[in-house]
Parts: structure tokens; C-alpha cells; sequence
């Protein structure tokens, strides 16, 4: 399967290792692509946006420090919510916000892609 990871941090690190090891195809982004390097020397492929992530990969794990991070990488100029594909998967792993995850599934909702968040 064709796996994204953004958010290559203590705990972003570790997951995407672990996705790797199982055999997936690994496209991945930070903004620091340095955090990326034992991802990269594994296979994984660098993205230069969370919209390529999002063209290449059926499901997208993020992996971030706050709703800040979220939002930009879901919703700014070069976000998921620009190259997400209907029938794929995003999973959000950071800390974050109930009502920015309620904004966000409104923002995908009208774009066609379902989100299964809480109310």
C-alpha cells in the first residue's frame, strides 16, 4: 500500500519506521528534510508538499506539533485538502483541536471526501 507520513519527529520518526519495515511504499514530508534522511536511505520517497503526499499515497498519517501545524498542512496553499483523492484515508495524529477537526471534515465534506470525525 501506498502510505504518506508528515511530521517526522520523535514520535512521527518511529511510526513511519514502523509503516516501512511492514513493507509499505513510504512517501514522506517535514518541514525539515534532514528528519527524513533514515526514511529516505530506507526507500521512502520525499515530497516537497502535503499535496504530493496526498497524490501519491491512499492513506496519510500526520504527525504534528499543534492545530497551527495542522491547519497548514490540511488546509494551506499546498495542503492535503488540494491533492487528497476520493476513497483515500487521512488519519491526524497530532495534538490537536476538536473544533479545527470539526472545521477541517467541513472543509473536506465539501470537496466530496468523506472524514469520520466527531460531531
Amino acid at each position: 500500500m501506498n502510505v504518506g507520513f508528515i511530521g517526522l519527529g520523535l514520535m512521527g520518526a518511529s511510526m513511519a519506521a514502523n509503516l516501512q519495515a511492514a513493507g509499505h511504499a513510504l512517501f514522506v514530508h517535514d518541514v525539515r528534510k534532514a528528519a527524513a534522511a533514515p526514511h529516505l536511505a530506507a526507500g521512502a520517497v520525499w515530497k516537497d508538499a502535503p499535496r504530493a503526499v496526498a497524490e501519491a499515497a491512499e492513506v496519510v498519517f500526520t504527525s504534528l506539533p499543534g492545530p497551527p501545524e495542522v491547519e497548514q498542512v490540511a488546509v494551506g496553499s499546498e495542503g492535503l485538502l488540494h491533492g487528497v483523492r476520493a476513497g483515500s484515508a487521512i488519519f491526524d495524529l497530532s495534538t490537536n483541536a476538536p473544533a479545527l477537526v470539526r472545521r477541517l471534515d467541513g472543509l473536506f465534506a465539501a470537496r466530496g471526501l468523506t472524514c469520520s470525525t466527531p460531531r
